[in-house]
């Protein structure tokens, strides 16, 4: 019998130094029916489009997408969307890296649930200069994983995130949707929630892929710090036009991101701007809340901050409940 036919979608941008080892990691795969492996580069400056178009002459599979100009995350995955033709998409970030079993066992996975529509794993988090693991992703930059399967309502908890380069998704349940281009950084979660109103998330409980953490990471980059609140609000509110049966569970969100931004003000020492956020919260329903932001704006300092971000128990206790 033929095994699902899978496609890798390299996702890529000035990876010089790390992209080898992520395409190594695909074609060292222990499943043998990945028919295509799709690496969209964004217009790099680096010598990314030169490594990517060695390995293009020396693999049939794959299949260089290159970009002339750096257009954005959310355009460079549309381009590789419209590439795959597999029964499954894998997407890999070209700084993170596959383990051997991750293909064939999310296949697996899916193959037996056939409710689940796409389906993460954890990750090894590894910082690339030290050479050092830092520890599981569902430990280190999340506070709890996925039990078994879950519905849509799981992206919205607060308390649970996991690596875009775990995803694997059932094609069929993509094939009409794509990632939304006036989205800098939250494309990747409005896509999510529109899948997951497709069916169930499924997470497999073991490592099968490394989160690398280095100097240029998107996610931890100045430019998320900067523009990430009103990139999510947008998101936010686009969900409530598509579907306002999640207006609840995008208020959480939205709360809970208002509350990140505001401990970040107060962290940087911008304790007006942490006040007026919290007014905001007051302004939109969230009264109760929005009076203990404003409160703690007021009572606390970078070092109090830092204390809360370095007792995981406690951070864990106030994203909950706050």
């Amino acid at each position: 019998m033929t095994k699902p036919s899978v496609n890798v979608a390299i996702i890529t941008y000035n990876h010089e130094n790390l992209i080898k080892g992520s395409i190594d990691s695909v074609l060292n795969q222990s499943y043998d029916n990945i028919t295509k492996i799709i690496i969209a580069d964004d217009g790099s400056s680096d010598k990314n489009p030169e490594i990517i178009e060695y390995y293009a002459s020396n693999n049939p599979i794959i299949e260089p997408i290159l970009a002339k100009n750096n257009e954005g995350i959310a355009y460079n995955m549309n381009r590789a969307l419209n590439h795959v033709d597999g029964e499954y998409m894998s997407i890999l970030s070209g700084d993170d890296k596959m383990f051997p079993y991750k293909i064939e066992k999310q296949v697996n996975y899916l193959k037996k649930n056939p409710e689940v529509v796409t389906c993460v794993h954890d990750m090894d988090v590894f910082n690339f200069s030290s050479k050092q693991s830092l520890g599981k992703f569902s430990e280190v930059m999340s506070f709890k994983k996925i039990i078994g399967k879950a519905g849509v309502e799981s992206l919205f908890d607060p308390s649970i995130c996991h690596a875009a380069s775990s995803v694997m998704y059932r094609t069929e349940k993509i094939s009409e949707i794509s990632f939304d281009e006036r989205l800098k950084f939250r494309n990747d979660f409005l896509f999510d929630v529109e899948v997951l109103m497709k069916g169930k998330l499924g997470f497999i409980d073991e490592i099968l892929g490394r989160y690398r953490i280095h100097g240029d990471n998107v996610t931890l980059s100045d430019e998320v710090k900067k523009f990430g609140l009103e990139d999510s609000l947008i998101a936010y509110s686009i969900i409530i036009a598509r579907y306002p049966e999640l207006h609840s569970l995008v208020n959480k969100r939205r709360n809970a991101t208002y509350m990140a931004n505001i401990l970040e003000c107060v962290r940087n020492g911008n304790s007006d701007r942490a006040k007026n956020l919290s007014k905001v919260l007051m302004s939109e329903g969230s009264y109760i809340k929005g009076l203990g932001a404003y409160l703690l704006s007021s009572i606390f300092n970078k070092e109090r901050v830092d204390k809360l971000y370095q007792n995981k128990r406690l951070l864990k206790f106030f994203v909950k409940h706050f």
